[in-house]
């Protein structure tokens, strides 16, 4: 009888305990931060004895009529009417599992405390080259460095509307958002929240859109029509291909040919050539006179 009652209260204790696991909550803290712990369910009868554990440990204890015991007293606040406990000037020291017993009774809800950093300011980056122009969809990122800051929920603003939780990503259409200009994301953790600058993107209407690729069309097809322009511009050597000095003629001839103009190295007849005084003769005629 004695083996069975034992083997009862072994099994018991096996589904207490797995009760206890599969209802471990998860619960975060900074560097230097709070960390406020509940009884939840809230107990629903007067409290005279609770006890918190810590890993295994007990860290605080209170017995009404008896006082308390907190090991880290100097950092911590415990509430005798609700069982809540309070520990400030949190580190990696103090993470792991908290559970919590009112009036001898384990209850149903845990605490697995971990350490995360703060997110820092996110930027909403553009992944699509050419968004707005030819796509029909565009894909924003919010970018920022998250090592050790997770969880984390992205929420994002389009223009002045209101902030709607997404993903990392999202995707915008020129059907849905053409008249959209700004794109904001917002990074979230439990711990912090930080948003991006807004990021101005305007989208091209559908039907600018049309135009642009008409006008490129168009351009497309002229192409040819100019390069055998030239071709033949050039083969007639007309327009900018004309040779120079061609429209020079010989008025005396009327012949059309071009004419070379008059060179320096030209003989100079005797009319065009001045006089020189001789000194010579002048003496002689110096003499005759005498």
């Amino acid at each position: 009888m004695m083996g069975k009652l034992t083997g009862l209260c072994g099994l018991l204790l096996v589904l207490n305990v797995a009760l206890t696991e599969d209802t471990v909550t998860p619960v975060y803290f900074t560097d230097g931060g709070d960390l406020t712990l509940k009884v939840r369910p809230a107990f629903p009868g007067h409290i005279n004895i609770i006890v918190w554990i810590f890993n295994g440990n007990l860290l605080a204890e209170w017995v009404e009529d008896e006082g308390d015991y907190i090991r880290i007293k100097s950092r911590a606040t415990l509430t005798t009417e609700t069982g809540q406990l309070i520990i400030n000037k949190m580190s990696k020291e103090d993470e792991g599992v908290y559970s919590v017993e009112i009036n001898n009774r384990v209850q149903s809800e845990s605490y697995q405390a971990k350490l995360i950093k703060k997110v820092q300011k996110p930027k909403v980056v553009e992944r699509t080259s050419i968004c707005g122009a030819i796509d029909r969809s565009c894909r924003f990122s919010c970018d920022s460095d998250t090592t050790e800051a997770e969880p984390i929920t992205y929420s994002w603003k389009k223009g002045d509307g209101e902030w709607k939780v997404s993903g990392k990503d999202i995707t915008i259409t020129r059907e849905y958002d053409s008249g959209v200009k700004t794109f904001t994301c917002r990074m979230e953790n439990p711990v912090s929240q930080e948003e991006s600058d807004p990021l101005y993107k305007e989208l091209f209407p559908y039907h600018a859109v049309v135009a642009i690729i008409v006008l490129l069309m168009a351009g497309a097809m002229a192409l040819p029509v100019v390069v055998a322009g030239l071709v033949v511009a050039w083969i007639k050597k007309t327009g900018p291909f004309k040779k120079q000095g061609t429209n020079i003629t010989d008025p005396a001839h009327g012949n059309g040919q071009p004419t070379s103009p008059p060179s320096d190295s030209s003989p100079k007849t005797a009319e065009t050539i001045p006089l020189q005084d001789n000194p010579q003769d002048t003496k002689s005629d110096a003499k005759e006179t005498a």
